[in-house]
């Protein structure tokens, strides 16, 4: 609707009452008045009318700057569109579910025979963390001092390790909880493999290991889908106990009551690498061994469900881009209609000039003859100079012809010309045209 239009409807109806009459939200509502320099009423304005009051209303500044207001309505076509791809994407998620039921349920890990190579080069790079741990503390900073990535001690926060290493999962736990966290992981990374998935870690091109985005991550590759998952454990603050502290106290003076623990609660997350196809799981050692089917069977559906994600992401980034581009050509719109008014002021003020001219030199040709000779002569033909050459050229002419007339790189119509006028073919092009 125009600037003006709403204007008026906000200082007659309360803008949450609006707002669902227009079916967009108060805050949406709030924003687009912002957006566009419309006053909206004052808190307490609503009851001091009730109250028979008559508060006064804030003006519309710039009326004459009357655009069309864009505000994301909800579009009963839109609605249906986004409900058929909701549905169409459950059917796609109960076929996956279906099929991959076939497959479960799995039985949890005892040990790790056979378990997929990542988890055993997990296992291996575990099993060196103690020693490399004693070394540490045995040469200080030294220790460190090798190029060999086996003998790096991975980074430590809170007791939990974050296993970094070329070839390891992505993950981070503590060494105690270790044990039963590489046979979790042996129980999903067989399902997935049994269900079809290929699990590698990918490495940076130059083999380094970091936590960037783009860095190394495990993932998960199936149908020419791609998601990443990874494992983490988190921390509590634990008060230490008499004994604890004291013995604390005999190594460093400098103890807290406080100490920061592995908590025992773990999150395993997938996460689409594109798309937003994306899940996470929280809860004791017990709690997600008992969720491993689910999980599972999540996994093939967020692997289905990303193609699908991908057309819907692509389809908001067209129609935002559509938005963006209907709201640029708007405010091209808006400034040239606003260029035209300065113009045309600037036209008038040509247009007087010409006329004060004009009437100076007829009274300057009828004052000719008081000159002497040879002037009179003269102020003759210059008055008759300056009327050919305002003939020729005159400013008002110039004015209204840029007005009414497009750069030589552009096409007719300018953007000022109605959306709903056709333009007039004969002008089309060029300015020469």
């Amino acid at each position: 609707m125009k600037r003006s239009e709403l204007h008026e409807k906000v200082w007659a109806t309360p803008i949450s009452k609006l707002a669902m009459e227009l079916g967009i939200s108060d805050v949406g509502l709030a924003k687009a008045c912002r957006r566009n320099a419309i006053p909206v009423p004052p808190r307490g304005f609503w009851a001091k009318l009730k109250a028979g009051q008559n508060p006064p209303r804030a003006p519309l500044p710039a009326p004459e700057l009357d655009v069309v207001v864009h505000f994301a309505t909800s579009d009963p076509r839109e609605r249906a569109r986004q409900k058929a791809m909701e549905e169409h994407r459950n059917e796609m998620l109960q076929a996956r579910a279906a099929a991959v039921a076939n497959r479960l349920p799995i039985a949890f890990a005892e040990n790790l025979e056979g378990a997929h190579p990542l988890v055993k080069t997990t296992q291996r790079y575990c099993e060196r963390i103690p020693k490399l741990i004693e070394k540490s503390r045995r040469g200080g900073i030294g220790a460190w001092r090798t190029e060999n990535p086996q003998d790096h001690l991975p980074p430590e926060q809170h007791g939990r390790y974050s296993l970094v290493h070329r070839g390891c999962l992505d993950v981070n736990a503590s060494l105690e909880s270790m044990d039963w966290v590489l046979r979790f992981h042996a129980t999903l990374l067989r399902g997935l493999s049994d269900g079809g998935m290929t699990i590698v870690r990918r490495e940076e091109a130059d083999g380094r290991v970091s936590r960037r985005a783009s860095g190394p991550a495990v993932e998960m590759r199936f149908e020419g889908e791609t998601l990443a998952f990874k494992f983490s454990e988190g921390y509590r603050r634990v008060r230490l106990t008499p004994s604890e502290l004291a013995e604390k106290r005999l190594k460093s003076s400098l103890v807290r009551e406080y100490e920061t623990r592995p908590s025992g609660n773990f999150t395993f997350s997938i996460e689409g690498t594109e798309y937003q196809a994306s899940k996470t799981w929280q809860g004791t050692q017990e709690k997600l061994q008992g969720l491993v089917n689910e999980i599972l069977s999540m996994a093939f559906q967020l692997a289905s469900l990303q193609p699908q994600l991908k057309r819907e992401r692509e389809a908001r980034e067209d129609n935002a881009r559509r938005t963006e581009e209907l709201r640029a050509q708007e405010y091209r719109r808006r400034e040239a209609r606003v260029e035209q008014l300065k113009q045309a002021f600037v036209m008038m003020e040509a247009d007087a000039r010409v006329r004060q001219l004009k009437a100076f030199l007829d009274r300057l040709e009828q004052t000719a003859t008081k000159f002497a000779t040879p002037y009179d002569e003269r102020v003759k033909v210059w008055i008759g100079v300056v009327k050919d050459e305002l003939a020729v050229r005159n400013p008002v002419d110039e004015i209204l012809h840029k007005c009414l007339s497009v750069p030589s790189w552009s096409t007719w119509p300018p953007a000022w010309w109605p959306a709903g006028r056709m333009p007039d073919a004969k002008i089309n092009g060029r300015v020469d045209e």
